[in-house]
């Protein structure tokens, strides 16, 4: 009697490529030792993500899933993958880290593999604090918690602190940083190393206003192999606060960045054709569309929403909030007049709640990978505790 672990390769491999991403390739791990083994060889992981439709991770309402989306207007949920009360999630080389709506741990996750891992604060994390997931040159891989709470101006501090997960520990770092980062501007993952946006340092005795149009910003590069910030890196324009500037990766290789004025409906879009920890270079303008005469008069949201590209139709998906804030859009543009407005859902479970609004939609592009989390040496006396753990995971995500 023939087996389903008898098949031949290249028909199981047709058969497991036909399958949904997420939830049936867990199915699928449990059918067989064969089918197990082949779903996480990295090969196989290869050939069956070029075979998919571009792949998005979407955060609103404490929640984040998977997308598809085709850039011809049409964006379908993925409904095997739905992770909540996850408050802010960071991409790096298929694997999440998550940070969940009570504060009291990050989660690293791999959805694929259906892999967790919780992280616990040496005393607390605070709302305002930036994390950032990536690895060294030897693929250790790290976290970084930033913290500037500039909010506090009588007694300002800053925390600044990297996780190793290979040795399960929170070392301090010493940063003299005489520049700031907005926590709602989210950063990126490229190549290993973490990117953000961020400005000047302004002294501020908390009375008055301050004139922020010439105040300098740039981007900053944190070395996960160095464990430090680098050097400013120059933008290909020049922004100030509450003026909307956006990061997105490209293939993560590349750096896009994009930029609206405070009184323009002109959106701009560049595309780096070099960047390293210590120097970049943008190409020329990618992208420029007057949005006015698109959609009437419209500013994005200058609280870091997001985009995505496509670089060889020229075109665009920007994730934003009407003016209302009540409700989450996406706006498809290119040249030529291309466009197309997508509304994606009501903001209704924080405001139904508190009467206050979500953060802004946070979408990246995400790539499957079999990459493995780091675990740290378990003695014998917690072997038990971390198998209980691992039975208890729902959905490969870990929130008790």
């Amino acid at each position: 009697m023939t087996m389903i672990s008898d098949l031949p390769h290249d028909l199981v491999e047709n058969v497991l490529s036909r399958l949904p991403l997420m939830t049936s390739t867990r199915k699928v791990r449990s059918t067989c030792k064969r089918w197990n083994a082949l779903s996480k060889d990295p090969d196989f992981t290869k050939r069956f993500v070029k075979g998919l439709s571009r792949l998005i991770i979407m955060r609103s309402e404490f929640r984040i899933w998977l997308m598809s989306v085709d850039f011809q207007g049409s964006l379908n949920n993925k409904d095997d993958f739905v992770a909540p009360y996850v408050k802010e999630v960071f991409h790096c080389n298929g694997l999440l880290l998550c940070s969940t709506k009570d504060m009291r741990r990050l989660v690293v996750w791999n959805p694929y593999l259906g892999q967790t891992r919780r992280i616990k604060p040496r005393i607390a994390f605070h709302k305002r604090d930036i994390y950032a997931l990536g690895y060294d040159v030897n693929k250790n891989q790290k976290i970084l918690r930033f913290l500037d709470d500039y909010a506090t101006f009588r007694n300002p501090y800053v925390v600044c602190e990297i996780y190793d997960l290979k040795s399960n520990s929170w070392r301090d770092l010493d940063v003299n940083a005489d520049w700031e980062m907005d926590y709602y501007h989210h950063g990126l993952s490229l190549k290993g190393s973490a990117y953000f946006f961020a400005k000047e340092k302004m002294e501020w005795d908390g009375e008055g206003e301050i004139d922020v149009t010439d105040q300098e910003t740039f981007l900053l590069c944190f070395d996960f192999t160095r464990e430090r910030f680098g050097p400013r890196l120059p933008l290909p324009f020049h922004s100030h606060a509450e003026e909307t500037v956006a990061l997105s990766s490209v293939r993560e290789e590349q750096l896009a960045v994009l930029y609206q004025g405070d009184s323009s409906c002109l959106v701009e879009i560049w595309v780096t054709n070099r960047i390293e920890p210590n120097a970049v270079s943008w190409s020329k303008l990618f992208l420029s569309v007057d949005i006015e005469t698109l959609f009437g008069p419209h500013l994005l949201h200058f609280a870091g929403g997001s985009f995505i590209i496509d670089e060889e139709q020229k075109l665009a998906v920007i994730f934003d909030k009407d003016e209302e804030e009540m409700y989450n859009k996406a706006y498809l543009i290119g040249e030529n007049g291309c466009y197309k407005t997508l509304d994606l859902q009501e903001d209704t479970y924080h405001r139904a709640e508190t009467g206050e609004f979500t953060s802004m939609p946070l979408v990246c592009s995400y790539f499957p990978t079999s990459v493995k989390i780091q675990q740290p040496i378990i003695t014998q006396q917690n072997y038990s505790v971390s198998q209980q753990r691992n039975k208890i995971a729902t959905c490969g995500f870990i929130l008790g």
